[in-house]
């Protein structure tokens, strides 16, 4: 498993970073080009001062006017520099001091620029041949740039924090925004538990486009799932009619045997009427099948007491729970489990049947039922034989087998208990407790 949140932001961090260390890239690149080209094109500049300083005297040396220099190349290791070659001749400026250099050697027209680390400076040099009263002038100017990149650096580290900032509040804006799209998505958790305790559908319009076909096609499986159920009842019930009129005939045939050969096909007769008729109920208790959902006893309780009474009309049957209790069990089986308890009891019972469902928290959470009637009950060691062989030996009793097999599974399947008393009534009073499911 994994976190759709956490895929996007890492995911989108890594995009961020890699986006930002090229934009820093281009940017520092970007910056160093526009230093150079800004430099380059001031001497460039400078040596066209140069040339124009640049005078022969009557005794045919050259010279420059000094007052037409700025005043950085008169000072030593000011970080500018020049030095002009004619012929056999060096001209020099003064911020040079001592210090050699190499002019290269370029043909009329020609212009040539480079960088060079010279002790703690970073030169960036300019050099240009013109022609001058018939002489071959070779300028070369320099400026130290160590400075302006050090201005970069520090506009460079200027930048990575901007971007480490604005990185910061991508991932902040993205994760209010995350959160505010998948808000939607944490209400579905809520929307899934109102079907499964209400059988309310979901509502498409409510939820992101992107899962509408999820939410349908568990829509689709979830009726798809209970008509598959409902034809499985419909034809277990179905086979159940059918096969009363093959036993009619076959009960027919046991009455025309002899006594003794009409005992033993009697009592396999008996199971099998015995069988059918728990089918017949177990498709009217439980009525429209609606696989993993909750059980509403204000909405699932009352039809099914109306079903035993009009099975049972002279039975006056009494519920109790609190309002809008739900039960976090499944509601066929829970209907089922109800029906077959209260068909026991209206079976059995003379006139009053009284069910209890109750939330318990001592000794373990969970739920408690109580089915109890008012009829001739059990006697006491017939009802020790329930308590300590278990059910499957009370069918065997008459009176009280029909449907209680069923109950035990139901209930065992959640991991539940079942016993029985002697009810107030005088009756017999079915108890089950189900723990809540992990």
């Amino acid at each position: 498993m994994y976190s759709l949140k956490g895929y996007l932001t890492r995911n989108l961090l890594i995009m961020l970073t890699f986006a930002m260390v090229l934009l820093l890239y281009f940017l520092y690149q970007g910056i160093q080009a526009l230093t150079q080209d800004f430099v380059a094109s001031r001497l460039q500049h400078d040596a066209d001062s140069l040339i124009s300083a640049l005078n022969k005297n009557p005794d045919g040396a050259w010279a420059l006017t000094t007052d037409r220099l700025p005043n950085v190349y008169h000072r030593v290791n000011s970080g500018h520099y020049f030095a002009i070659q004619i012929g056999d001749s060096n001209l020099r400026s003064r911020s040079l001091f001592d210090q050699d250099v190499n002019i290269p050697q370029l043909k009329a027209g020609e212009q040539h620029q480079a960088t060079e680390f010279v002790s703690k400076e970073h030169w960036l040099m300019f050099s240009q041949a013109v022609i001058k009263d018939d002489q071959l002038v070779t300028l070369w100017v320099t400026e130290d740039i160590s400075s302006l990149e050090q201005t970069q650096v520090q506009f460079l580290a200027f930048a990575t924090a901007a971007v480490l900032l604005t990185i910061i509040i991508l991932l902040m804006a993205q994760h209010q925004l995350l959160k505010r799209g998948f808000k939607p998505l944490e209400q579905m958790p809520e929307a899934i538990r109102q079907m499964r305790t209400q059988g309310q559908e979901i509502n498409p319009a409510k939820v992101p486009s992107e899962i509408v076909p999820l939410i349908e096609e568990i829509d689709r499986l979830v009726n798809q799932l209970g008509q598959r159920v409902q034809r499985s009842r419909n034809a277990l019930g179905n086979l159940a009619h059918e096969m009363k009129r093959p036993l009619q005939g076959l009960q027919s045939y046991l009455e025309s045997l002899p006594p003794e050969q009409r005992s033993e096909g009697s009592k396999v007769l008996s199971n099998l009427h015995h069988i059918i008729e728990r089918e017949l109920k177990r498709t009217k208790i439980v009525g429209l099948s609606t696989p993993g959902r909750y059980t509403v006893l204000d909405d699932d309780l009352a039809p099914l007491i109306q079903v035993m009474q009009r099975i049972y009309p002279d039975r006056v049957i009494q519920s109790h729970y609190a309002s809008g209790l739900v039960m976090p069990f499944d509601r066929d089986d829970l209907l089922e489990l109800l029906g077959n308890l209260l068909d026991n009891a209206c079976k059995h019972g003379r006139k009053n049947i009284e069910i209890r469902i109750s939330q318990q928290n001592v000794p373990t959470s969970g739920y408690g039922i109580e089915v109890s009637d008012d009829g001739e009950g059990v006697s006491d060691t017939a009802l020790s034989i329930i308590i300590e062989r278990g059910i499957r030996l009370d069918e065997s009793i008459q009176g009280h087998g029909l449907g209680l097999s069923i109950c035990k599974d139901i209930i065992d399947s959640y991991q539940g208990e079942l016993s029985f008393s002697h009810a107030k009534q005088g009756g017999l009073k079915a108890s089950v407790f189900l723990p809540l499911p992990n």
